[in-house]
């Protein structure tokens, strides 16, 4: 007869299973339910709205007079006797309330909460953030350790927070004729930072070059804009060789797509650096968008990897 795990052994195997399948098993053993809140949870994506929960495959929708949980194209409905928001609160306190840890790759956040729907004491350690709305309270449930974030997903009304500004990569959802003034763009120091256009805005990304060229200042990030409106991109790239005609360049060496027929740059920023602009197009599940690349490149290691 095998010997049972230990407890180490069995927190190690329990802490990396898939939070699924982990709830599926304990709850069909009394004797692991007295340790599930002691050992860290691991999900790769938590997604929290007040009618919805969504714990990595599993999608936990309250309607008006019951709750479907559908995972794998699977769909199971149950029969239900409280108010919406209360059962919404039961089912984020089970898989929530009362852990010592919670790793979480992916926090979606899409709307303001009820009052009481989440612990006040969570805190979650969080690799991405996506907050459209609520930007404020869905940082709180943040763990500090976990900043800076390598992924925000926000609009740019949020772009004035520290751990806006801290990410690695930064992805501002555009909405309603929004103005991205250049003043906006200088106060973004991301590696990346993504811009997503979803109706008739404007970018002033231009006037940011034209600053960078006129006080040679290094521009450290990478900007991608991106619309689902392929005249908008047709537009912006018009504005550029308007504005930089005289540096269009074949860019022979980049190792990207282009956008077919699209004009293509190399914008010398100072000495040591230039700025590469070229457009893309991207397919993502069944959408297809275009991006304008907007990228820095050094051209002191350039000199280096030619010397080698």
């Amino acid at each position: 007869m095998p010997l049972p795990l230990s407890y180490p052994s069995l927190k190690c195997v329990l802490e990396h299973l898939e939070a699924v399948k982990r709830a599926h098993i304990i709850g069909r053993s009394p004797g692991l339910q007295k340790i599930d809140k002691l050992i860290p949870l691991c999900l790769k994506n938590l997604h929290i709205v007040k009618n919805e929960l969504v714990i990595n495959k599993l999608w936990i929708t309250c309607e008006k007079d019951e709750v479907n949980l559908k995972m794998n194209r699977n769909i199971f409905s149950r029969q239900r006797a409280e108010t919406q928001e209360d059962t919404m609160k039961k089912l984020a306190h089970f898989w929530i309330s009362g852990r010592s840890k919670i790793y979480v790759d992916r926090l979606s956040w899409f709307c303001r909460l009820p009052p009481g729907f989440l612990p006040v004491d969570l805190k979650c350690r969080v690799n991405s953030l996506e907050a459209i709305s609520d930007f404020e309270t869905a940082i709180l449930f943040i763990d500090p350790p976990s900043f800076p974030l390598k992924t925000v997903v926000t609009i740019p009304e949020a772009s004035t927070f520290q751990v806006v500004k801290s990410a690695e990569t930064l992805d501002l959802n555009i909405f309603i004729d929004r103005i991205v003034t250049v003043e906006d763009l200088k106060k973004l120091n991301n590696k990346t930072v993504m811009l997503t256009s979803f109706c008739d805005s404007r970018i002033d990304i231009i006037p940011l070059i034209k600053y960078h060229i006129e006080t040679k200042k290094d521009i450290r990030t990478t900007f991608v804009i991106s619309s689902y409106d392929e005249g908008f991109i047709r537009d912006m790239l018009r504005k550029f060789e308007q504005a930089f005609g005289e540096y269009k360049s074949d860019l022979d060496g980049v190792n990207e797509r282009f956008l077919p027929g699209s004009s293509r740059f190399s914008i010398p920023i100072n000495d040591e650096t230039k700025i590469h602009v070229y457009a893309t197009k991207c397919v993502f599940f069944t959408s297809v968008f275009d991006n304008i690349i907007v990228k820095p490149v050094s051209e002191v290691s350039g000199l280096i990897c030619l010397r080698l």
